[in-house]
């Protein structure tokens, strides 16, 4: 008998589907509306999230059956951006903030004990990040999952395969957004700052099915400018430079405008054969800080050398903006310097001696 109860209560377990098998799946999810500056676009959030509206009706309408939250956490903290109190057009709004409020609140009274699914942070179009940067749709999937579990309060699943739609991005969009994604992920290398992290998970958005094609070109155009922003927090700064001599100390300039400490590495690359430098290693930059470092420098001919200066990460990558350091080097060879300096004594001579001949011929 315990044998056979045994055997049902294994063939019970195993054949319950997975929760979304069997109970409706609910969608919580929009396009962006925070631009990458940290403002909103406009007001459509908020009106959005009124009960008789497109977010709203999706959780103020009264239901009684099991369901499958699938939740765009990102959509979630615009909400309680907005709840917290914002601007449009330069103007708080506090019937959006209110609107925003009542909102996260009947989220959570609505979602219940239900099942909770993450989606990767920003509804990027999986199947496509899955296929340019694998790496970065684990890095939002789990980024997201550990914002929903702390707004909820209780655990969240992050299984791929939940997302819907198709991003129709062009391929220059998609270049950009590689190209921002190795810029942002460079710094995340080599620098804690919360601000490089909060913008990295951010740029997934640009790639949300739901953008149309007007709404993804102002975003990328804003993604761009809020990514060369923050890479100009930690930089080498450029200049030029006058060399007299053959082994000089050049000073390179390091700055950090983050609010976090760091140790950097820092490639110096001449494009010529002109000089020869050295990189620098393991340099402790404090936070808020610029700091001049003597580089030693050995010219081994005369002319003009860009250097490419550019930090490198504990992997040995090149990250970062790249700047130019312009050298100009003035020094003349020794042994230039010594077939001159003979030609000019022999000139004095000659010169002294014709004129004690002329002496000697006037007295003469």
């Amino acid at each position: 008998m315990k044998k056979i109860l045994f055997t049902l209560l294994t063939l019970t377990f195993f054949a319950i589907p997975p929760a979304h098998a069997d109970t409706p799946i609910l969608r919580i999810v929009d396009k962006p509306h925070l631009t990458y500056e940290g403002t909103f676009r406009n007001n459509d959030l908020a009106t959005s999230l009124l009960p008789n509206s497109k977010l709203g009706k999706l959780i103020f309408t009264p239901s009684s059956l099991q369901r499958t939250f699938v939740i765009d956490a990102a959509l979630v903290d615009e909400v309680i951006t907005m709840s917290q109190g914002y601007t449009i057009d330069g103007e708080e709004d506090p019937a959006g903030s209110l609107a925003a409020q009542n909102w996260l609140s009947q989220l959570k009274f609505v979602v219940g004990s239900n099942n909770i699914v993450a989606l990767a942070y920003g509804n990027p179009d999986e199947k496509l990040l899955k296929s340019i940067a694998p790496s970065e749709l684990t890095y939002y999937s789990r980024y997201a999952q550990t914002r929903l579990q702390e707004f909820f309060g209780r655990t969240v699943g992050a299984e791929n395969g939940w997302s819907t739609g198709v991003s129709r991005i062009d391929g220059q969009s998609r270049s950009e957004y590689s190209s921002n994604r190795r810029m942002v992920t460079g710094l995340s290398s080599i620098t804690s700052a919360p601000e490089v992290n909060s913008l990295r998970v951010r740029l997934g958005s640009v790639l949300n099915p739901l953008l149309a094609k007007a709404d993804r070109a102002f975003f990328m155009s804003s993604q761009k400018k809020a990514v060369a922003e923050i890479s100009s927090h930690l930089r080498v700064t450029p200049g030029r430079y006058q060399i007299t001599s053959e082994s000089a100390k050049l000073p390179v300039t390091l700055v950090n405008e983050f609010d976090t400490p760091t140790v950097i590495s820092v490639s110096l690359i001449p494009l010529n054969s002109r000089i020869q430098i050295e990189n620098l290693n393991n340099i402790e930059l404090e936070a808020n800080s610029r700091l001049q470092i003597l580089v030693p420098v050995d010219v081994l001919a005369p002319g003009s050398t860009i250097v490419l200066a550019q930090f490198i990460n504990l992997k040995g990558q090149l990250v970062g903006e790249v700047s130019s350091l312009n050298l100009t080097a003035t020094v003349i060879d020794a042994r230039v310097a010594w077939f001159t300096t003979g030609a000019a004594v022999l000139l004095f001579v000659g010169a002294i001696t014709q004129s004690v001949r002329r002496v000697r011929r006037s007295r003469k």
